[in-house]
């Protein structure tokens, strides 16, 4: 960014999620820094970096180290997985802690502050943000016992794969973090089928027939996802808004 500062920095993994609250917000500039794509937006005279930061940890650490100046927050914005039956698809978590799995040594507590703040815009957007902590994988975690598992054995109530990569960033810079993140499956979705065979499936017409209730899966899933993302962009706004 040309300023030394920023009023808050949203990270996002996927376009995907980020794409309905850019929606809303005027981008003024644009630039890429290797996969990454850093937007300067504007909202109501306040102004937001939006980061794509792309998927995993790894990725997410990277693009974060590498945003300029000191932002006033950073913001993990994105899905996650349930891993408890307390949370259903559609229901949106402010983090309270971030943990990585299998390497549980390190805890980071999110920002009361920043906390109080997207519970307060979630409330405003008449939802009722739910708070606890969320872990970290390298890899999707789809099943249900792999999820109760991975509940039992780091105590988190959701996972993703980017939170506590940009935690861990934000404390060694500094700077407050919180994390926003939308159930898009919970306990009860059935695992996905394998998108990479099934994305040469055009080639393969004679498995047309025995793949239809895969395909099915797919397109259901994903339109349970974009409904859930959409929820993400009014409470964003309300968050810009009180920042």
């Amino acid at each position: 960014m040309n300023r030394e500062n920023t009023s808050l920095c949203l990270v996002f993994a996927m376009g995907m999620e980020a794409s309905p609250f850019l929606a809303r917000v005027e981008v003024r500039h644009r630039w890429k820094n290797g996969k990454t794509t850093y937007r300067e937006a504007f909202f109501e005279g306040r102004s937001v970096l939006v980061v794509r930061s792309g998927i995993g940890p790894n990725r997410a650490a990277a693009a974060l180290d590498a945003v300029p100046g000191h932002p006033s927050a950073v913001l993990s914005v994105g899905t996650a997985g349930a891993l408890t039956d307390g949370l259903r698809v559609g229901e949106v978590l402010a983090a309270t802690e971030t943990v990585a799995w299998p390497n549980q040594s390190e805890i980071v507590r999110c920002s009361e502050s920043v906390a109080q703040k997207i519970e307060a815009a979630g409330r405003a957007e008449g939802l009722r943000p739910l708070s606890g902590r969320i872990v970290t994988v390298t890899d999707a975690v789809f099943t249900r016992e792999r999820r109760e598992q991975l509940h039992k054995e780091s105590g988190a109530v959701a996972v993703d794969m980017e939170s506590h990569a940009l935690a861990v960033v934000a404390k060694q810079r500094g700077v407050p973090f919180g994390c926003l993140r939308v159930i898009s499956d919970d306990l009860s979705t059935p695992p996905l089928p394998d998108w990479p065979r099934l994305k040469g499936l055009w080639r393969r017409p004679m498995e047309w027939r025995s793949e239809m209730a895969a395909m099915l899966r797919w397109r259901l899933f994903l339109r349970d996802f974009r409904r859930c993302v959409n929820l993400l962009a009014p409470v964003l706004v309300r968050l810009v808004q009180s920042w």
